[in-house]
């Protein structure tokens, strides 16, 4: 079985967009899952040269109103479950 994309929701109910980036930007990404290897894939869209933000020891990611999100507080499994 194929990995499918799966849009990640944020505790809003509204969709994540994008990663924190160290310079304030937000890296748009694609986040994809394979239900038969249980295995989870982010890809970065035009990361460019900036360093990916890292807060309290993870990812910081982005709805689409702008607002973040620690990693620790996405439920990717919940996610999963919706798409």
């Amino acid at each position: 079985m194929a990995a499918k994309i799966i849009k990640l929701i944020a505790p809003n109910d509204l969709p994540l967009v994008g990663i924190r980036m160290e310079d304030g930007t937000a890296c748009e990404f694609v986040y994809s899952y394979d239900k038969e290897n249980l295995e989870g894939d982010l890809v970065f869209k035009n990361k460019g040269s900036a360093n990916i933000l890292n807060r309290e020891g993870g990812n910081v990611f982005v709805d689409s109103e702008g607002n973040d999100w620690l990693a620790s507080d996405i439920d990717e499994y919940d996610s999963i479950l919706r798409n």
